[in-house]
């Protein structure tokens, strides 16, 4: 098999997966750069539901899907090639939401990176990090589960660089890598050059993992900040955020497998969800709602994550995938496709298995 259809089976794949969610300090650093850079995202917002409100409540989250709709439509926005990496300028405690003040009150810097995994929720669910023991060496790593490959890429960048830039601040400036691994093109000079500036350290493109390479001797050193009194009230509030996300994450999974099962009826109705989750619409609703989504949004999440599926995987015509998705007629079924995509069927069709 081809690559390119190596390629094309991977983000087929991807398509079904959740994306997870995104915190909002992680949201509003990227948003932070675009005001500085001037961009008017007033449009983009708003077409992706995200209002003053919700922007400034640090403890809520949007979805992964609407993150990288969000980043995507800032990149197109900007001339910046490199926006991912720049974000990193605007990197502070809050940026990591409760898990940025835990590492900021450990003892050293070893402690705080082994903060991150267990508390790395708390910013979001778009990746996972991974540590690495390597002799000398001590590995950070982290990949990104997004599908689209430049909103991939500009992520990665961003949360390497802001890991390197909180580093440097919570250690005085000591603590420097030997080294950053990248699994993106070779960018041209001035690219490259900007890269090193950012890192601080020499950058190596087209490895098989994005990762920063640390000496391992700087895991002892002294955090400049840390006030050891303060943790444990710290994660104790940190474990009580998670488990709230675990179950409203939960419910938003089970509302979405329960819809999925539901497709194939013309109108997909919640009291009947919300009957077979054991509580009542009103309760549904709520708990939808502090997940900042709704019964509709995840309708056609689910719809249109199948549509996908199935205009890629099956030969069937548009006609007989719009009876499968519920739709009392194909009219219907196009115009809701061409208004969530901008493609009709037949163009998205066409555009994956070219």
């Amino acid at each position: 098999m081809s690559e390119y259809m190596n390629e094309k089976k991977n983000e087929k794949k991807s398509l079904i997966q959740s994306l997870g969610q995104a915190s909002i300090p992680a949201v509003n650093q990227y948003l932070q750069l675009a005001n500085v850079q001037q961009l008017d995202v007033t449009a983009l917002l708003t077409e992706l539901s995200i209002d003053e409100v919700l922007l400034a409540d640090h403890d809520k989250t949007i979805t992964g899907e609407k993150f990288q709709q969000l980043i995507a439509g800032l990149i197109s926005l900007s001339n910046d090639q490199l926006f991912g990496l720049h974000t990193a300028q605007f990197v502070q405690p809050g940026s990591y939401s409760v898990l940025g003040f835990i590492v900021m009150n450990c003892e050293t810097l070893g402690e705080a990176i082994a903060k991150i995994q267990p508390f790395e929720k708390l910013v979001g669910d778009m990746g996972t990090t991974t540590l690495t023991d390597d002799g000398d060496f001590f590995k950070i790593g982290w990949r990104c589960i997004f599908p689209d490959k430049l909103v991939r890429r500009h992520m990665i960048d961003n949360c390497l660089s802001s890991w390197l830039t909180f580093a440097r601040y919570l250690t005085n400036n000591k603590g420097k890598a030997e080294k950053v691994l990248l699994t993106r093109s070779a960018p041209d000079l001035a690219q490259y050059n900007e890269y090193q500036a950012v890192f601080n350290c020499s950058v190596l493109f087209e490895q098989k993992s994005n990762e920063i390479i640390f000496n391992k001797s700087l895991l002892s050193l002294p955090l400049s900040t840390g006030n050891k009194q303060l943790l444990p009230t710290l994660e104790q509030h940190a474990n009580s955020i998670i488990n709230n996300l675990s179950q409203d994450n939960n419910i938003v999974a089970m509302t979405k497998k329960l819809v999925l099962l539901e497709l194939s009826n013309t109108k997909i109705n919640q009291q009947r969800i919300a009957e077979k989750l054991n509580i009542s619409a009103k309760t549904l609703q709520r708990r939808l709602k502090a997940n900042n989504t709704h019964f509709k949004a995840l309708v056609d999440e689910v719809r249109l994550t199948k549509a996908k599926s199935l205009l890629t995987t099956n030969l069937d015509n548009a006609e007989a995938i719009s009876s499968l998705l519920g739709f009392a007629e194909p009219r219907s079924f196009y115009r809701w496709f061409h208004k969530q995509t901008q493609q009709t069927p037949g163009e998205y069709r066409k555009s994956v298995i070219q």
